[in-house]
Order: structure tokens, then C-alpha cells, then sequence
């Protein structure tokens, strides 16, 4: 048995015995050792038994996507969410349950939290939405503060406030557009009024959007990508792939008006490699209008 099997045995045991501080020395060294998703679910775990929730899901976030996989793994998750008063994530999590019984389960216990949080911290709960609110008011680096400190809100001050961060033209791009798919995510069923990359306000019923990455236009500009680009150099596709990304986030909600997303790939790629652009397939005026907005909004999100 190697040192750090005896590490992982002496951890569990801890956590069996009820000696959670132990654990988390032991489970810590392990996981500072060898960063796996299952040393990460045992130090999170040694963590959270321990009273430090907010450092648990801290960790655990850097396995998120594996978390995911097991209705095990999905609760465990969710708890930590709970725990740590991460009020956003925990309701994405419990309206993404796939198990009707299941997600009413979790929003039963999110709401029953959000309440006893109000109860508890309602003075703090009222200042971080009063600040979500007048963001404007901040500066850059203050507004991206305010904003992950509103994901511990309860949903209903989280909502509230987040629509006004929507139309203010003074708030960080990156912040409205985040919120944005939040909203999307979050299954709001109501119409929103937002600030498109445009610069001009429109109304719509997020929820019916769809989810940027699984968008058709999406799913065929990153195949197109991966066809052309993937084998022969991986390097180059995983950074167009990642803009693609961000593309299609600053997109969302109105990605409906990428009508020829091979094109629109194709410049990315030309682009990419600073050559001119060829005859193969051009955009439409309205999609490269649409494009060239896109790129603008990134660079000012580089800035």
C-alpha cells in the first residue's frame, strides 16, 4: 500500500469517526497529491462534514461536468449548493432534474433555505440586491464583486434585481450577457426586456430561447470546425472552438439570425489565420453586419 492509499484509508476512517478536522488534514494532503474527481469528492466531502461548506464547493467546482453524471455525485452537488447559501446554482440544479419527483424534492428544500436565509441574513440579502440593482454605480471591477455575491441571493431578489442590470447600458457587457443566459437556465417564464449587442433594447420569453450550445447553428458551425480543423491542428480548433463559444453566448438570445453558420465558421477560421477572405462561401450582408457586432462586443470584453 502506497503512502497515499494509507492516507485515503486513514481519511475515510476519520470521516466514519465523526472526525470530520482530521479528515479534511488528511483528505487535503491527498487531494493536493493527486487531483482526481475521487479525491475530490472525498476532500469536498471532509470539508462540507466539517463545516466548511463555501471551501467545499469551492473545490468541488473544479469537477463540476463529472459531479453531473451520478444521481449520487448530482445530489451531493446540490447539497453543497444548499449549504453554502449558492442559491442560483442550487435552483439551475434542481430545475435541471431529470426526475420530476426529484426536482420538486429540491425545490421544496430550496425554498424552505432561501427562507430561513432571509430569516437569518435579511439585512445582507437586501444590500448585495440593492447593489445588483444600481450596478452601474461601480466600478468595472466592483460590478463583477456584486455580481458573483448575487448568486447567494434567493431567486426571487436575484430576479428582481437582475432585470435592471438587463437595460443599463452603464453595466459590464459581460455581466448582462451572463445574466441573460442565467435567466435562460433558470426556466424564467415571463418576458424580459434586455440590451442586445446592437445597442437596442428588445422583449422576449427567455425560456423559450433554448440553450446557446445546443443551438442547431451552433452544433454546425462547431462540427464544421472540428471537420476542417480538428485533426490536423488541435490546437488552433480548441481556441476557435472556445470563441465559438462566446460568440454564440453574445448571440443568445436572437442566434435564430445566424442563418448560414458553415459561413459564419469560415470566416472565424480565415479571420483566425489573418488570410483574405475567398469566395467560398460568403456571409449574407445581415449576418456579416451580425458578425462584425459580435466581434466588437468581444473586444470590448477583452479590455
Amino acid at each position: 500500500m502506497t503512502r497515499l492509499d494509507q492516507l485515503i484509508v486513514q481519511g475515510k476512517q476519520a470521516l466514519a469517526d465523526d472526525e470530520f478536522a482530521k479528515a479534511v488534514e488528511l483528505l487535503g494532503e491527498v487531494y493536493g497529491d493527486e487531483r482526481s474527481f475521487e479525491n475530490n469528492w472525498l476532500f469536498s466531502k471532509a470539508l462540507y462534514q466539517n463545516g466548511q461548506a463555501e471551501t467545499a464547493l469551492t473545490i468541488a467546482r473544479e469537477f463540476v461536468g463529472e459531479y453531473m453524471w451520478t444521481t449520487e455525485g448530482y445530489e451531493f452537488y446540490f447539497d453543497l449548493c444548499l449549504a453554502a447559501s449558492s442559491f442560483v446554482a442550487a435552483r439551475r440544479l434542481a430545475l435541471g432534474s431529470i426526475d420530476f419527483e426529484k426536482q420538486e424534492n429540491r425545490l421544496e428544500r430550496l425554498k424552505e433555505a432561501e427562507e430561513k436565509a432571509r430569516k437569518e441574513n435579511g439585512e445582507l440579502i437586501k444590500k448585495r440586491a440593492r447593489e445588483l440593482k444600481h450596478l452601474a454605480a461601480f466600478d468595472a471591477f466592483t460590478q463583477q464583486q456584486i455580481y458573483q455575491d448575487a448568486q447567494l441571493l434567493p431567486f426571487e431578489e436575484y430576479f428582481d434585481a437582475a432585470k435592471q442590470v438587463l437595460i443599463d447600458p452603464d453595466c459590464l457587457p459581460l455581466i448582462r450577457m451572463t445574466i441573460l443566459i442565467d435567466m435562460q437556465s433558470l426556466m424564467v417564464d415571463e418576458e424580459l426586456t434586455y440590451r442586445y449587442i446592437d445597442g437596442k433594447n428588445y422583449t422576449t420569453k427567455i425560456n423559450h430561447a433554448g440553450n446557446p450550445l445546443t443551438h442547431p447553428a451552433y452544433e454546425a458551425a462547431r462540427d464544421y470546425l472540428q471537420e476542417v480543423i480538428g485533426q490536423e491542428d488541435p490546437v488552433s480548433s480548441e481556441l476557435l472552438h472556445e470563441q465559438l463559444k462566446l460568440e454564440f453566448n453574445a448571440l443568445f438570445p436572437q442566434i435564430d439570425r445566424v442563418t448560414d453558420p458553415i459561413a459564419w465558421m469560415q470566416k472565424d477560421i480565415q479571420r483566425f489565420q489573418s488570410i483574405p477572405d475567398n469566395e467560398e462561401r460568403k456571409e449574407s450582408s445581415d449576418q456579416a453586419k451580425l458578425h462584425e457586432l459580435v466581434y466588437h462586443f468581444l473586444s470590448i470584453l477583452e479590455v
